[in-house]
């Protein structure tokens, strides 16, 4: 039988925020909850065990990650808590862009958390947004927000040996 092997391009997409550099509107509880918990790669939802940021109780509260470069955005996952209050992410907002204006509230938005949805995890796809910072913030509301992780997937150039039979 013919054999050929050949390199082909792929799209392999990273999780660009991994210990990227965070801010937050303000920490409850001082560093215990800072915003670095929610990119350090530990998907842990129980608040308790310190594994999320949270702010306190803020009007427009707002987290912010700094990806260092203009990414491609195809998609943005969010897990909330788990032990408790995961209605305080409801209305919450993504959003991608460069400006730092209004601390990057004014950036477009990729999506809204319109409900539970039963989950405590939501992917939200931005179809390449570009931008340098990711904000998840509460819409006017007065409220926490807490963030166990936010993984932010963008694309990576590459090729990959592909075989042929």
């Amino acid at each position: 039988p013919l054999r050929s092997t050949s390199l082909q391009p792929v799209e392999l997409l990273s999780n660009v925020a991994l210990n990227r550099p965070t801010a937050q509107s303000s920490t409850w509880y001082g560093p215990v909850f800072g915003p670095s918990k929610a990119v350090d790669g530990c998907v842990n939802g129980i608040f308790d065990n310190g594994y999320c940021s949270c702010t306190s109780d803020d009007l427009a509260a707002w987290w912010r990650v700094d990806l260092l470069a203009v990414h491609k955005v195809t998609a943005v996952t969010i897990i909330n808590r788990q032990d408790c209050c995961p209605d305080r992410l409801i209305e919450a907002q993504i959003l991608i862009g460069d400006s730092l204006v209004q601390n990057g509230n004014q950036n477009p938005r990729c999506g809204i958390i319109p409900s539970l949805r039963g989950t405590p995890t939501y992917t939200f796809h931005c179809n390449e947004m570009e931008g340098r910072y990711i904000n998840v913030g509460a819409r006017g509301f007065q409220q926490f927000v807490t963030l166990c992780e936010v993984e932010v997937f963008a694309s990576l150039s590459g090729t990959a040996l592909g075989c042929y039979f």
